[in-house]
């Protein structure tokens, strides 16, 4: 089987072309929000977004109505993704689903409200963080949320003993339950106040 051809360079494709890459590479940046802000394989694919949109411009090429298509096809709001590609690494490209909530940052709780992109314990905006830290001092449990005690260390943070009360995400099948405490959770709130 012969090679494939090298593809000829930008400026020797098409618009059409062009067009179609600038939709597959933000395609691309899309999947591999997860390696932002500085992953190697996002960052390359945005300089690529940048390149070919770069190109179009240079053409005077209207890219509206196929970033609308696309937008339709992935249920995604394209335009803003391309923008923020065009503003990277000031602006961070994540991508916005129809209600404007980015993708990757959406509160794994509410799916209502964003958490920060350095979230650490639990990946919760901050009004549901406030909710588990008042669950956890209430000792009542609210949905999505385990409320448990455990004898084995390995399962509990540094500040718990088998009477402290842990938060752990659930409710589903894991093969061992790990929970923070309270200070846990408060830690975690003044961190990202002073973030």
């Amino acid at each position: 089987m012969a090679n494939t051809p090298p593809r000829p360079p930008i400026h020797k494709r098409s618009d059409e072309e062009l067009l179609e890459d600038l939709c597959r590479e933000l395609r691309h940046v899309a999947v591999s929000e997860s390696d932002l802000p500085q992953g190697a394989g996002v960052a390359a694919h945005v300089r690529e977004v940048c390149t070919v949109h770069a190109e179009l411009a240079s053409r005077h090429v209207d890219v509206q109505p196929r970033l609308e298509r696309l937008s339709e096809e992935t249920d995604w709001q394209t335009p803003a993704l391309l923008a923020d590609c065009l503003a990277y690494p000031r602006q961070l490209p994540y991508v916005r689903e129809p209600d404007g909530i980015r993708r990757y940052l959406r509160c794994q709780l509410c799916a209502k409200d964003e958490r920060p992109p350095d979230a650490k314990l639990f990946w919760f905006c901050e009004a549901c963080m406030h909710r588990l830290l008042g669950a956890v001092r209430q000792r009542t449990p609210i949905p999505g949320i385990i409320l448990f005690r455990t004898y084995n260390p390995e399962c509990r943070c540094s500040h718990a003993n088998a009477d402290t009360v842990l938060a752990g995400e659930g409710p589903y099948y894991v093969d061992e339950l790990s929970g923070v405490c309270e200070r846990c959770i408060q830690d975690e709130i003044e961190r990202r106040h002073a973030a």
